[in-house]
């Protein structure tokens, strides 16, 4: 239970889901990808900030989710830029 504490466990978290991402192309392993490199980067900046398991769980989470919603937001804005051949 202590590795979501290290900075390294995010970092390989967030390149296998890079590569998983690569793989499969449904764009959702990307954000969880991104989310795990923004908790290595947060965990290296403030050690000390998450001192328990569910609020590194918890932050996680919310970044992960931050991250596929401002993801689905501007893939959703592209789409309705472009116009569709039927029309």
């Amino acid at each position: 239970m202590h590795l979501i504490f290290l900075v390294k466990f995010w970092l390989i978290v967030g390149l296998c889901l890079s590569i998983v991402e690569i793989f499969s192309g449904f764009f959702i392993a990307l954000s969880f990808g991104v989310g795990a490199f923004l908790m290595a980067g947060l965990l290296a900046a403030w050690p000390n900030l998450l001192t328990e398991w569910y609020q590194v769980v918890f932050v996680y989470c919310a970044i992960s989710l931050l991250v596929a919603s401002l993801a689905w937001r501007k893939f959703k804005k592209n789409q309705l830029d472009t116009t569709d051949v039927n029309d």
